[in-house]
């Protein structure tokens, strides 16, 4: 855990709430430095506060005021349930167990959509000739994980509204003879529904692999002992990456592939003509690696080709722009609960 010197005001929490890891990091109220950050293996906790509460405690940082909370999953009533764990939040229990008077959970991809107005200009690899502009446009956000992310930054004509979707749920659109078998497969692991989400994440990953593993004589035993040691779907995009075992050099072309034509099918939705970021381990690994294979699918709408060709996209490689956008909410909550300073009487 990383800390710096204590400072007098109270500070802000902010965090990134997602299935594989949980960042949480307090701030004061100016500084761009974190007053103390840590990041937790979520699967490893029972619950957000079982990271939360030892968090605040050996922290040398004052206690927070506010705290704004990105959660991997929907959120409604003030409730979020995170998709891939047993973890139940609610902003009022949190506050009170916390003793954090003002707490905000937000979609994890609404911080991250609101962080990409925030990053710079270093953190971005873009994938055509033309970087995201924001101003005056709409933006989307799309991010495979543990699961899929997608939100939106819709210009009002002043500044961005961040919204939140659960558009890795829709349903899984077959563009192919193999993407049509694929669902199939999907389909008996998941009878009740194949989304994108079942594709476009670490599992997915690793579901592609199955796929096309089934269709090989046999997987070679060296491989198999990779796939055993350690995050078995990193070592299938390893694999793939270097092309050394087909059935993962396919899962990840195809896997790439499908990212682009969603991609592309979320800048139609929502008229995203400012651009498309990616965000995502995933997305600065293997779409970076595989660029060409992402904007082919992207591009590839027929008729609505031309106006996506317009479009700017790039991969975000900042690790840290969810916290950069929960850091900002924060910042803008904490504003709007301090009194403004009275004025000193005139003399007569």
């Amino acid at each position: 855990m990383a800390r710096t010197k204590r400072s007098a005001a109270p500070s802000l929490l902010v965090g990134d709430i997602g299935g594989t890891n949980t960042r949480l990091a307090l701030y004061d109220a100016s500084g761009d430095r974190p007053l103390s950050e840590a990041v937790f293996r979520s699967r490893e906790h029972a619950s957000f506060e079982e990271i939360a509460l030892p968090f605040l405690v050996r922290s040398d940082a004052p206690h927070p005021a506010v705290a704004v909370l990105g959660v991997a999953g929907p959120i409604k009533d003030h409730v979020a349930a995170v998709t891939n764990l047993p973890w139940r939040l609610a902003e009022r229990d949190l506050s009170r167990r916390l003793k954090i008077g003002r707490i905000l959970l937000a979609n994890d991809l609404v911080v991250g959509a609101r962080g990409c107005l925030h990053i710079p200009r270093g953190s971005i690899t873009p994938l055509t000739e033309r970087r995201p502009r924001a101003k005056g446009n709409n933006l989307a956000v799309i991010a495979a994980g543990t699961g899929l992310g997608e939100a939106r930054l819709i210009w009002d004509g002043a500044r961005h509204l961040t919204l939140p979707t659960e558009g890795g749920h829709a349903d899984f659109a077959a563009r192919s003879a193999v993407e049509a078998e694929l669902w199939q497969f999907l389909a008996e692991r998941h009878p009740d529904h194949v989304s994108y989400e079942r594709v476009l994440s670490g599992d997915g990953l690793g579901a592609l692999f199955d796929f096309f593993a089934s269709r090989a004589a046999r997987v070679p035993r060296a491989i198999e002992r990779r796939l055993a040691e350690g995050d078995r779907n990193a070592a299938i995009s390893e694999i793939g990456l270097a092309r050394a075992f087909r059935p993962a050099a396919r899962a990840v072309d195809l896997f790439v592939e499908i990212y682009g034509a969603e991609a592309g099918n979320l800048a139609l939705r929502e008229l995203a003509l400012g651009g498309v970021f990616v965000l995502g381990n995933i997305a600065r690994h293997l779409v970076t690696a595989r660029r060409e294979l992402f904007m082919k699918s992207f591009l590839k709408k027929g008729r609505l080709a031309p106006l996506l060709e317009g479009v700017p996209v790039a991969v975000v490689t900042d690790p840290l722009v969810g916290v950069r956008g929960a850091l900002a909410i924060a910042r803008e909550l904490a504003a709007a609960e301090t009194p403004p300073a009275r004025r000193a009487p005139r003399k007569p």
